[in-house]
């Protein structure tokens, strides 16, 4: 599924896209955002085995992250903010893999060695249009994306130290 295609879905267009890493997004709203592997939201992916920066990462279980990665999928991850998307993308950049915040969920993406782009689009109704970007997704391929989690499972990397 295409980031156009999830944004199409919830009747938004995306704005950007930016490099991850980036924080000169300049949209102050609330809004949702998506990390994915394509710097064209149009298209999909090359199929790929899932690549960590190290390769002894710390993360709760490598199983569990082999067994929701999507090989062929470009979209990782779908958020929301209530707050300035600016402010919240910021976060997820700094957040430190383990800590609860400022951004605990998704961090499994800061792991990633894949060129990665973000995606946003403001909303009056994040949290709802957030659920159903997810929803749709779900619906397509089956599980949420890769960096959301599964309900009930660990959405936030725990460091043994």
């Amino acid at each position: 599924m295409t980031v156009a295609e999830i944004f199409r879905e919830v009747s938004l267009s995306p704005d950007g896209p930016l490099r991850w890493g980036n924080s000169n997004i300049d949209e102050c709203g609330k809004g949702v955002y998506v990390v994915a592997r394509v710097e064209d939201p149009t298209v999909g992916c090359k199929a790929c085995d899932l690549k960590f920066t190290d390769p002894h990462p710390p993360v709760n279980d490598r199983k569990y992250e082999l067994r929701r990665w999507f090989r062929n999928e470009p979209v990782l991850y779908i958020g929301q903010t209530t707050r300035s998307l600016r402010k919240r993308i910021k976060q997820f950049y700094d957040q430190e893999v383990g800590k609860k915040g400022p951004h605990a969920g998704g961090q499994v993406v800061k792991l990633l060695d894949f060129d990665l782009w973000v995606y946003w689009s403001a909303t009056p109704d994040p949290v709802n249009v957030e659920k159903k970007m997810i929803s749709v997704f779900k619906k397509q391929v089956g599980k949420p994306p890769f960096a959301n989690g599964e309900r009930g499972k660990p959405k936030r990397i725990r460091c043994s130290n």
